[in-house]
């Protein structure tokens, strides 16, 4: 079990639903696949959600979708390893998860790189998923993929200085007129950054790339939400087509006015359209 260790934060709505949360809630360790994955759960029913975080981020990094999803559903956030830098290891982790938390299927919310795992994982195990929520993420093109291993592997080397200047700015960016913009911002790049290191930052290329290569042919066909925002930087216009393609039978919900982060600028909205999708579209 881990003691959580209070940071002093700007003051904020989310700085109030994260203390209350580390004190309601306890993160358990669990190694699987060679590697030590964090996990987090909430709740209770017959229907379970199961977070995969972007950014190779902690199942705390998911706080504020724990908090909203779990009066009416059972949650399971699960942090993605800094050490972990190939798909098939992130495949058999998972699988090994759900069956140590019980869960013999759920509906898999993945947020960017936690959308390539959730993709590959669905279409590996489709009779572990009740329906798959992607949630701005898509699949890189082999070119891009390659371009963003060799940029993350370059940040890796620069002094810790130089990557925590650069990751608040793009945070800074993402959020910006958000009212919890400094508290995510400190989050970012204090909590999470001492969590994943520099090297672990390398290991998120490797999976990105990894992901083109590992690609299974066949695609899930099961229930799919898409979540998507009209500003997204995360991912090109052809990549976000492509991903809409590949899910033909997917309900598709775009954010207006949002980027890449919207389960936090457009939490609500999120929260609604997730419920909606699990409560709608689970197997009788």
């Amino acid at each position: 079990m881990r003691d959580w260790k209070m940071r002093s934060w700007p003051m904020s709505s989310a700085r109030e639903v994260l203390a209350e949360f580390r004190r309601s809630h306890t993160a358990r360790t669990l190694v699987a696949a060679g590697h030590e994955w964090d996990l987090i759960e909430g709740g209770a029913g017959d229907r379970c959600v199961v977070l995969l975080p972007g950014g190779g981020g902690s199942a705390e990094s998911q706080f504020h979708l724990i908090a909203a999803f779990e009066p009416q559903l059972r949650v399971l956030a699960i942090g993605c390893p800094a050490t972990l830098a190939c798909m098939n290891d992130a495949l058999v982790g998972l699988d090994a998860i759900l069956d140590d938390a019980r869960v013999d299927t759920c509906f898999l919310l993945g947020h960017s790189l936690g959308g390539l795992f959730a993709q590959e994982f669905a279409a590996q195990f489709p009779h572990r998923v009740d329906g798959l929520i992607l949630a701005n993420t898509a699949r890189y093109s082999p070119r891009r993929a390659k371009w963003v291993r060799t940029a993350l592997s370059s940040a890796s080397r620069l002094p810790r200085k130089a990557v925590t200047a650069m990751l608040s700015a793009r945070v800074r960016r993402l959020l910006e007129g958000h009212a919890d913009r400094d508290f995510w911002l400190e989050y970012f790049t204090h909590e999470e950054l001492n969590r994943i290191g520099v090297r672990g930052i390398a290991n998120r290329g490797e999976c990105i790339a990894d992901s083109v290569r590992h690609h299974n042919a066949r695609n899930y066909t099961g229930p799919a939400l898409i979540l998507e925002s009209d500003n997204e930087t995360g991912f090109s216009p052809a990549e976000r087509r492509a991903l809409k393609a590949l899910y033909p039978q997917a309900r598709v919900r775009t954010f207006l006015g949002a980027g890449h982060l919207s389960s936090i600028t457009r939490q609500d909205e999120f929260v609604d359209a997730v419920l909606g999708f699990v409560q709608g579209k689970g197997r009788e």
